[in-house]
C-alpha cells in the first residue's frame, strides 16, 4: 500500500467555522488515509492579531489548544503576523480563508502568486473588485461554502457549465436568517418582533442590519453570475433592503427600538406579495446579466415556495433542466456544517495538486 502523501495547510482564522475545520481534520484523518491516501498537515495558523507557524506540523494536541485558546478569545501567539506568510511555507501549501474580512486579500493573491492552492469560505475577496476574482477564481482554488455552506451549489453550476448546458437563469433563497423573517411575517407577526426574535435567537448577526439589508445574499449571488462569465460588480445588483438607508447611523439599540416604525409598510408589502396563497421569500434572480435581490411572492408549489423557512435553495433553469429546473436545496449555514464543506474542498483541491 502506498505511503500517505502529506497535504500541507495553512488555516486563515480560527472563529467558529476555523476551530469546527481544525476539529473536523483531526477527526476524519482515518477515512482521508483510507480513501485518497491523503494526510493534511496544517503547517500555519494565522488570524488579525499573530500567526504560528511549524513547517514540520502542527500536533493534533497543539492544533487543540489553538482551538480552546482562541475560543477563550486570547492570541494564538506573542509573536506578530509574518509580513509574507507564503514565501514561509512549501510552494504546494492550500491557503484557507474562513474569516469574513477583505483584509486576506493581499495574502491569498500572494499564495497565488506562488502556485499555491486557495478554498475559500470567505466571501468578501471573490465579491469584491474583478481583478480579484479574476486572480483568485481558477482551478487552484475551490469555493463551495461561499454560496450555501456545504450544499453542493458551486460543484453543481460548474458541472452544468463543463457539460456544454446553457444556464439561463438562476433564483435561489440565500439568506436563513431572512427567510426566517420571511415565514414570520407571512404568519402574521410584526416585523420588529421578528427581527428582535431573530437577533435573540442567535440566527442575525449582532448587527442585525448586516443581514437585513442584503448585502450577504447578494454577494453569494454576485459570486454566481460571475461563474456564468458576467462581469458584474457589487454596484451592479438591485439589492431590496429591508430598512431605509437613514438607519444606517443608529447605535444596535436604538435601530431595534425604532423598528416598530416599519411594521406597517412591511406589513403591507408581505400581504401584496403573498395574495393569491403566494409564499413569502426573500430571493436572488440572475438573468440576461442582470442580478436582483429582494423580496418576492411565489407559487408554493414551485420549488422557491416549496422549501423550510431557514432553508436555502438554489435553482439552475438551463436548456437541459427546462421543464423541471436543477434544485439543490438544504441546511445552508451553520458552523459544523460551513467547516465540513471547506474540508471536502480541501481534499478535492488536494487530489487536483497531486
Amino acid at each position: 500500500m502506498s505511503a500517505l502523501q502529506p497535504q500541507p495547510l495553512l488555516l486563515l482564522g480560527l472563529g467558529g467555522v476555523g476551530r469546527a475545520l481544525a476539529r473536523q481534520i483531526v477527526a476524519a484523518r482515518p477515512r482521508h488515509a483510507e480513501r485518497s491516501r491523503l494526510r493534511l498537515v496544517v503547517v500555519g495558523v494565522a488570524d488579525s492579531a499573530s500567526a504560528l507557524i511549524d513547517l514540520a506540523g502542527l500536533a493534533d494536541d497543539r492544533l487543540f489548544d489553538l482551538v480552546a485558546r482562541k475560543s477563550r478569545g486570547e492570541r494564538l501567539s506573542s509573536d506578530p503576523p509574518l509580513v509574507d506568510l507564503p514565501s514561509a511555507l512549501p510552494s504546494n501549501t492550500i491557503v484557507v480563508d474562513t474569516t469574513a474580512t477583505e483584509s486576506t486579500v493581499p495574502l491569498l493573491l500572494a499564495a497565488k502568486a506562488r502556485g499555491m492552492g486557495v478554498v475559500l469560505a470567505n466571501k468578501l475577496p471573490l465579491a469584491g473588485p474583478l481583478d480579484w476574482w479574476d486572480a483568485l477564481a481558477d482551478d487552484r482554488s475551490r469555493w463551495e461554502t461561499t454560496c450555501g455552506a456545504a450544499l453542493p451549489v458551486i460543484s453543481a453550476l460548474n458541472t452544468l457549465l463543463d457539460s456544454g448546458d446553457d444556464v439561463l437563469r438562476i433564483e435561489g433563497a440565500l439568506s436563513g436568517t431572512l427567510g426566517f423573517l420571511c415565514a414570520q411575517l407571512e404568519a402574521g407577526r410584526l416585523f420588529s418582533a421578528a427581527v428582535r426574535e431573530a437577533k435573540a435567537q442567535g440566527y442575525t448577526e449582532p448587527d442585525p442590519r448586516q443581514d437585513l439589508g442584503g448585502l450577504d445574499a447578494a454577494r453569494k449571488a454576485l459570486i454566481l453570475a460571475r461563474m456564468l462569465g458576467y462581469r458584474l460588480n457589487m454596484s451592479d445588483v438591485a439589492v431590496e433592503s429591508l430598512y431605509p438607508a437613514e438607519m444606517d447611523h443608529m447605535s444596535v439599540e436604538a435601530f431595534l427600538n425604532a423598528l416598530d416604525a416599519l411594521d406597517a409598510p412591511m406589513r403591507q408589502r408581505a400581504d401584496a406579495l403573498t395574495a393569491n396563497g403566494h409564499r413569502l421569500r426573500y430571493a436572488a434572480e440572475i438573468q440576461d446579466g442582470r442580478l436582483r435581490v429582494g423580496l418576492v411572492g411565489v407559487d408554493p408549489e414551485s420549488k422557491l415556495g416549496g422549501i423550510r423557512s431557514s432553508d436555502s435553495v438554489v435553482i439552475f433553469h438551463t436548456r437541459h433542466f427546462s421543464d423541471n429546473p436543477l434544485a439543490i436545496s438544504g441546511r445552508g449555514a451553520g458552523q459544523e456544517v460551513t467547516a465540513s464543506g471547506v474540508l471536502g474542498d480541501i481534499v478535492s483541491l488536494a487530489r487536483a495538486m497531486r
